[in-house]
C-alpha cells in the first residue's frame, strides 16, 4: 500500500498542469486495484482542499471549497482506497523526524504526513523530493523515470 501525497492529486485534477497526464494514468491504475492499494490521510486530503480552492495559487482555475471537497469524497469512495490516520506511536515518530536537520516551519506538514506514513509501514508516492530528506521514509516517486 501506497500513501499519496497532495502534489500528486492535484496534478491529476488538472490537466494543463504538465504532469497530468502521467500523473492521472498512475493513480487511475492505482485505483483500478480493489485491493486496497491506495492509502490517504486527512493531512493530505485538508492540503488537497485548500489548495486547489486558492484562486491566489490557480487563478481562474481553482475550485470551489465545495467542488475540491467533492474530490475528496469521490476519492475515500473508491474501493481501493483506505484512510489512515496518526495513532499510538505517532508523537514519537515525528519527534524523531522533527529531528531532521535543515526543517523549517513549512516543513511541518510534511513531518506529520511521514509520520502517519512511517507508522502505517507505508511507503510514500510524491513529486516533493523534500520527502526524501527523512531518511527513515520510503520515497517512490511515479513520475521519474
Amino acid at each position: 500500500m501506497i500513501l499519496v501525497d497532495t502534489n500528486l492529486l492535484v496534478y491529476a485534477t488538472f490537466a494543463d498542469a504538465p504532469e497530468h497526464a502521467r500523473t492521472r494514468t498512475w493513480l487511475g491504475e492505482l485505483l483500478a486495484d480493489r485491493e486496497g492499494t491506495v492509502a490517504l490521510c486527512w493531512p493530505v486530503l485538508y492540503s488537497y482542499v485548500r489548495l486547489t480552492s486558492s484562486a491566489r495559487a490557480l487563478g481562474r482555475n481553482a475550485l470551489t471549497v465545495r467542488a475540491a471537497w467533492a474530490d475528496v469524497a469521490a476519492y475515500l469512495e473508491q474501493p481501493s482506497v483506505r484512510l489512515v490516520s496518526a495513532g499510538a506511536g505517532h508523537a514519537s515518530i515525528a519527534a524523531q523526524l522533527a529531528g531532521t536537520p535543515g526543517l523549517r516551519s513549512e516543513d511541518v506538514p510534511d513531518v506529520e504526513i511521514a509520520a502517519i506514513a512511517i507508522e502505517n509501514g507505508l511507503a510514500m508516492a510524491t513529486h516533493d523530493a523534500g520527502f526524501r530528506r527523512f531518511a527513515a521514509l520510503r520515497v517512490v516517486d511515479p513520475l521519474q523515470g
